[in-house]
């Protein structure tokens, strides 16, 4: 039996019981708690300087209107 198949075999066997579902569910939160996270700073800063003044303003414009809807005066 392929790997493939174990797994299609037990997430049929799974599915059929409340029980495995939870204990599932539980494994794979703790397992995703602790994977390493990725970073994206190279990404975010390949972007710097593309965005023009009048854009960043209009931006930071309605990123404080919003927040301030939200919870006050943010600046």
């Amino acid at each position: 039996m392929t790997i493939q198949e174990q797994i299609q075999r037990d997430v049929a066997l799974i599915s059929e019981n409340s029980y495995l579902q939870t204990q599932l569910y539980d494994f794979l939160r703790l397992l995703k708690a602790n994977m390493p996270r990725k970073s994206n700073v190279d990404e975010v800063l390949a972007l710097a300087g593309t965005i023009d003044n009048e854009d960043t303003q209009e931006i930071t414009q309605i990123i404080n209107e919003e927040f301030n809807k939200i919870d006050g005066d943010w600046n």
